[in-house]
């Protein structure tokens, strides 16, 4: 269990949905049998649950297992509930979960606050890294960058892009080619400095609920501030087929330039755990 670490230093945010019960039930358990109490505050939100769900989590209130519960009668969608759930938060940390993302070891909260320790002030977000290849694969909006270029969180950075000069490439591994990589923490489960969400002031009131995670890593890059991929580090991520899954993939060629891919975790990527734009021709780890 994890030690106690005097006043709590992170809020734990659980989105439940619809008639899930069992999923509700399951990250609920998994955060009492894993976490110590006194190391976290919990914050739940209730997006047009089913009536089981909606009982099960007033009885978690009033037993003290959840600090703040949201409950919506009908489906806000998960960004705005998150804006809701997000917007009296006064700890250091958030840590965020999806429904059907859950805590599997005890001692998972430590280990994700160890990392975010031990990283620099510039790194804001922790989790599993990914990256999509094109807009279409992540977005349902008919012009992504103009979304982006209008938001109160872009700086001017080149956009990731297969076209030369895409994020500031002009030969993108000798294919000729911009960076079309968006690079991201898959939104299932992640840890955030709560100083970056007030930054940004997230989520970006214009979503809804798909591509919020591409976004944020997005929004997270143009301010200049880093990554950090520690991989699942204790949690069972997305586990149901109704979210799906990152799947790693190939890499870019130069017949296939503009292919969607993602990235699953360190072992399976040739990527640094710190992803950071630097503005030159150089790819991430790389001279």
């Amino acid at each position: 269990m994890d030690p106690p670490l005097g006043p709590p230093r992170v809020t734990i945010c659980l989105l439940t949905f619809g008639d899930y019960s069992r999923l509700a039930r399951q990250a609920l358990d998994s955060i009492k049998r894993c976490c110590s109490r006194d190391t976290y505050k919990l914050v739940v939100g209730s997006n047009a649950v089913c009536e089981e769900t909606a009982s099960l989590l007033r009885r978690r209130q009033e037993a003290g297992d959840i600090d703040r519960l949201i409950m919506s009668s009908t489906n806000l969608s998960k960004c705005p509930m998150m804006r809701r759930m997000f917007a009296e938060i006064d700890t250091e940390y958030i840590w965020w979960f999806d429904d059907d993302s859950y805590v599997t070891e005890t001692g998972a909260l430590t280990r994700w606050l160890h990392a975010a320790d031990a990283s620099s002030s510039s790194t804001v977000i922790w989790g599993a890294l990914a990256w999509c290849g094109h807009e279409s694969s992540f977005a349902d909006m008919n012009d992504v960058f103009e979304f982006v270029r209008s938001a109160s969180w872009y700086r001017g950075l080149p956009l990731p892009s297969w076209r030369v000069g895409g994020k500031g490439e002009f030969d993108f591994r000798g294919l000729g080619v911009g960076d079309g990589r968006w690079l991201f923490i898959l939104g299932g489960c992640f840890l955030i400095r709560t100083t970056a969400v007030r930054a940004l002031d997230w989520p970006d009131r214009r979503l809804l609920r798909t591509g919020d995670d591409v976004f944020l890593g997005e929004a997270i890059r143009q301010q200049g501030w880093e990554q950090c991929d520690v991989g699942p580090l204790g949690v069972a991520l997305n586990t149901e087929p109704r979210r799906g899954s990152q799947a790693p993939a190939s890499s870019p060629s130069a017949e296939n330039p503009t292919k969607v891919v993602e990235l699953a975790t360190p072992t399976q990527s040739a990527w640094p755990a710190v992803v950071k734009w630097s503005g030159g021709n150089s790819l991430p780890g790389q001279t």
